[in-house]
């Protein structure tokens, strides 16, 4: 599989800058960055039918992830989670055909599991093995530990603290 990140632009500033070295915000306005694929050429090589084959997870979408080396993935399994119809719910709010996805049965049971699993990915693919996780709660602490216990062999290079 073939991933068609292009590079990252600012969400603010037309800065770019490579999606190949580590980034944290723009370098011109320390806004956040947003990875872009080359959909044109992705419609020309991957169809719905590749998925059907793929396993029940966030990677089966590997062309529209920011990862490039598939060797680079840490996963639980995140994604694939179910969307439940809300068809009463929908009515009290006059919002028909309401859907609900249930984040809660990824494998660390929230809906941050994808957003970090794609993040410890890119950054092993990157060469980083010491990250540090902000957070308000203990969802970024619980996330990546789970991912990288799994992955021993990141464990012993890889030191993550909540601050």
């Amino acid at each position: 599989m073939k991933s068609f990140l292009i590079d990252l632009q600012c969400t603010y500033c037309p800065t770019v800058v490579s999606a190949d070295s580590p980034q944290k915000l723009c370098p011109s306005c320390d806004k956040v960055l947003y990875a872009r694929y080359d959909i044109d050429q992705a419609k020309q090589s991957f169809s719905k039918d590749d998925l059907l084959t793929r396993p029940p997870n966030m990677w089966r979408y590997f062309e529209m992830m920011p990862i490039l080396d598939e060797k680079n993935i840490i996963t639980l399994g995140e994604g694939f989670t179910p969307i439940f119809e809300t068809n009463k719910l929908g009515d009290k709010l006059s919002v028909p055909n309401l859907l609900i996805k249930d984040e809660g049965l990824n494998p660390t049971a929230s809906f941050k599991a994808r957003g970090l699993s794609a993040a410890v990915s890119k950054a092993y693919e990157l060469g980083i093995r010491k990250l540090t996780m902000p957070s308000a709660g203990n969802a970024a602490g619980a996330t990546p530990l789970k991912l990288v216990w799994k992955h021993t062999y990141i464990c012993r290079k890889m030191h993550l603290k909540q601050i």
